[in-house]
């Protein structure tokens, strides 16, 4: 086969990150505590890093993927933002659901 391009390697599905959410990179859950993304982030990087990962094992970019969502989620303001960007408020009143406070309606009057 003339002028054929050669496949690219398959990358192994359980070192690639997944696209999408920070916590989908991570592989934990919207609720997952500091210690919980701490572990996961370790347990992936001690697979993904570039000095220790074989060639077909998802390369820096997946490294850098799961770095950028440990910094972002490592952080609590940063995760906050994050959050709210997405449309999921932590902390708060019952639940995890933050009131949003109003001054036409939280009048003393």
């Amino acid at each position: 086969m003339a002028g054929a391009v050669p496949l690219a390697p398959p990358m192994v599905a359980a070192a690639r990150p997944a696209a999408g959410s920070l916590y989908e990179a991570l592989r934990v859950g919207r609720a997952a505590t500091q210690v919980e993304i701490r572990t996961a982030y370790r347990s992936m990087a001690k697979r993904l890093h570039p000095d220790v990962a074989s060639c077909g094992r998802g390369g820096p970019e997946a490294f850098l993927e799961i770095r950028r969502a440990y910094e972002t989620l490592s952080d609590p303001a940063a995760r906050a933002r994050y959050d709210s960007s997405l449309g999921v408020f932590r902390g708060g009143g019952a639940g995890g659901v933050m009131r949003v406070r109003r001054w036409e309606t939280d009048q003393c009057w």
